[in-house]
């Protein structure tokens, strides 16, 4: 059998070197130990029986031995490092190489995870010592990667690049790219800190944050042109402000009242509801999907007003 490595797959892919809110070249200590505990949890550990012994406790082989020889096949090699056991090896492999080799371990293990482990009743699940489901398994590797701003995530059996995403590569990198001027510099550290909580999985604060680039966007733009605004001014106020002066050229007339709404209730009315009020008497939990919407939109705006403002100015 031939398993296309994520090595492999890398050398098929041009990288554009754009600035991004992730690195895709270091792997932190701390993330190596934090896989390798996750496999032994979700795998399961694996023994050494003798001949001698009477109790019939499976030393669960398979799993590892699959993923060591699928390993040592494409890499050419007979072991992955030293030690005996396969568990060892696949272990102090993932501890020891570079990026290319430790995501090509990490992505083998999560696929056994989630396709083979994750076919385990409860009964097979104790028998082989294992501690986590293949699903906490999968979202606990991804909310780790994610942590430590490693930019891949894992999906139906493959690692993937984060900018690889369509949604992360043409909304995402661009806003970055253009909060790198120097009327933005308050923009883009808002908009860094937002996924600085995102990754960290604090949803709330991830979008406050996001509002907060969204509205200092606004500001930046309004100063680039000389448009005069009400100190404390909010999102909404701002918006007018710059319809006003017409930011926007008039050939997009037809479709402006329909932008300027989504502009108007989207992320200001996500922030309200979702970050900005209080709590009241039930702590509230913004899930996921929800954060990713607002960052989303957030990039999105901060594109086109900065771009719109930069245009307008020259």
């Amino acid at each position: 059998m031939i398993y296309e490595l994520y090595s492999h797959r890398k050398k098929k892919i041009p990288r554009s070197g754009e600035e991004d809110v992730y690195q895709y070249d270091t792997v932190p200590k701390a993330l190596r130990v934090q896989v390798q505990q996750i496999l032994v949890e979700a795998i399961g550990p694996q023994y050494l029986v003798d001949g001698y012994t009477l109790s019939s406790y499976s030393h669960n082989p398979e799993a590892w031995q699959f993923i060591h020889k699928t390993l040592c096949r494409e890499l050419g090699v007979h072991k992955l490092a030293a030690g005996g056991l396969e568990i060892e090896q696949v272990l102090d492999y993932i501890g020891t190489p570079g990026i290319e080799g430790f995501l090509d371990a990490l992505e083998l293990s999560a696929r056994v995870i989630e396709r083979v482990i994750g076919d385990y009743n409860d009964h097979k699940r104790k028998e082989h010592g294992i501690k986590e489901t293949a699903n906490e398994a999968i979202g606990e590797i991804n909310h780790r990667l994610r942590e430590c701003g490693l930019g891949y995530r894992y999906e139906d059996g493959t690692l993937i690049r984060v900018d690889s995403e369509f949604s992360h590569e043409l909304i995402i990198k661009p806003a970055l790219n253009v909060l790198r001027g120097k009327e933005f510099a308050g923009a883009q550290v808002e908009f860094l800190e937002a996924h600085r909580f995102y990754r960290a999985g604090e949803y709330s604060q991830a979008i406050v944050e996001a509002a907060k680039s969204f509205e200092s966007t606004l500001k930046a733009a309004c100063n680039i042109n000389g448009w005069r605004y009400e100190k404390g001014a909010r999102a909404s106020d701002l918006l007018k402000k710059v319809r006003s002066e017409g930011l926007w050229p008039a050939y997009l007339d037809g479709s402006f009242d329909q932008l300027l709404a989504t502009l108007s209730s989207g992320l200001p009315k996500v922030r309200n509801e979702e970050g900005a009020h209080g709590q009241g008497a039930v702590i509230r939990a913004v899930p996921e999907y929800i954060a990713t919407y607002a960052l989303h939109l957030a990039a999105a705006k901060i594109r086109l007003i900065a771009e719109a403002a930069y245009a307008r100015k020259h």
